[in-house]
């Protein structure tokens, strides 16, 4: 006896994940861009005073909020949004390498931000870790408006396909 559920049962699974997925990226887009100005102010300070411990203990502090936030974005449009994305409707392909790029430049950042432990840097570190900081924030609020154009429109629209093709 096979304990596999149906297609139509794995199939309304995937999108009720898919669904919750997407109000959770949406809440997670919120909260980064509620960080966003408290990241670029404390990134411009410790570019300008690397020397402080208080900057640098402000920037670690703001990193400390957005880091697992964003990681977790990142990860889960890469790995389920977009490729159930991709089964739908497929995302042209000049919006794949758009996600693409801009995925690469954040992870970069965060990567740069992520090896200075803002407490214990060396001045010029503390510097570049202020200058990744505030190159983060502007990114980020550009892939936030081009997420709110085109990735999650197209996702409501597969999302609405399903709806209407099951008759729900």
């Amino acid at each position: 006896m096979s304990h596999k559920k149906p297609p139509e049962k794995r199939s309304d699974h995937t999108k009720a994940g898919i669904v919750r997925l997407y109000q959770e990226l949406n809440r997670e887009d919120s909260r980064l861009r509620s960080c966003l100005l408290d990241a670029a102010i404390a990134g411009l300070r410790l570019t300008r005073n690397p020397d402080s411990l208080d900057l640098r203990h402000d920037a670690s502090q703001v990193w400390a909020v957005i880091e697992p936030i964003l990681s977790h974005h990142l990860e889960a449009e890469d790995t389920e949004v977009i490729p159930w994305l991709s089964q739908r409707q497929p995302l042209s392909r000049e919006t794949r390498r758009r996600i693409q790029r801009s995925h690469s430049r954040l992870r970069t950042l965060v990567a740069m931000i992520g090896e200075a432990n803002a407490d214990n840097l060396v001045t010029s570190r503390a510097r570049d870790a202020g200058r990744a900081l505030v190159s983060l924030v502007m990114d980020l609020d550009d892939v936030i408006d081009d997420e709110e154009r085109r990735l999650f429109p197209a996702l409501r629209r597969a999302l609405f396909a399903i709806h209407d093709e099951s008759g729900s």
